[in-house]
């Protein structure tokens, strides 16, 4: 494993073969720049770093939860919880006109892509993708979100990953992860929402799977 500090240039032969550039990793030219500090990972095509933080970097492509703070004009602003506010135009949103605008309000919670993240400046979100459909993105209705480190958050969304797999078999519930270590739920019942919670805070420190199953059980047989 090796560990890397912003500034540091990637130069290990497991990185030249991939073509995906994740977090933590800006591309200058044909430098691959470290931006956080962290451990490589690379894995089918795609080179990351593993970065244990609750403070959140945007970077372009990155899937993010907000919450809207205000409107000015023809935008909306949003806390993805940067230091700066991101913004993001009414005109990105899917099916959206000067006569049929978003309808959010304070408070409201967003899924969007960022799509602008120029340093020192305001990132600029999307919900739509460039055949202008949302896939997805736009405002969570319901359901309640929550943070946690923004490794658990890509651990979760990680094909590999048993956690949201073994939580199904137990639970019907929707869910919704943000690179910026914010996921929202939503169940049927406020007591479901309660134990799906528990049992992704509690699972970012499990890593046996035997160990994954038992927590999950134990969850499910108390809200039965």
């Amino acid at each position: 494993m090796s560990i890397y500090l912003p500034g540091d240039v990637i130069n290990e032969p497991s990185s030249s073969d991939s073509s995906i550039i994740g977090y933590g990793i800006n591309l200058r030219g044909d430098k691959r720049l470290v931006t956080q500090p962290g451990a490589l990972r690379s894995e089918e095509g795609k080179v990351w770093l593993s970065v244990h933080s609750k403070r959140y970097i945007p970077q372009e492509g990155d899937r993010v939860i907000g919450i809207v703070t205000s409107k000015t004009g023809d935008f909306f602003r949003l806390d993805i919880g940067t230091a700066e506010y991101a913004m993001i135009s009414f005109t990105n949103f899917e099916g959206a006109t000067k006569r049929n605008r978003p309808n959010l309000k304070t408070g409201d919670i967003i899924y969007a892509t960022v799509f602008d993240s120029t340093p020192r400046t305001e990132a600029e979100l999307t919900c739509v993708d460039d055949e202008k459909r949302a896939r997805g993105m736009g405002q969570l209705n319901g359901g309640y979100m929550f943070k946690v480190s923004l490794n658990h958050c890509r651990r979760l969304i990680s094909p590999s990953c048993k956690i949201l797999r073994t939580l199904g078999n137990f639970f019907k519930f929707e869910i919704t992860v943000g690179m910026n270590g914010r996921i929202w739920i939503n169940a049927s019942t406020i007591d479901d929402i309660i134990k799906i919670h528990d049992i992704l805070v509690k699972s970012e420190l499990v890593t046996d799977e035997d160990e994954l199953i038992a927590l999950v059980q134990n969850n499910y047989i108390r809200s039965v």
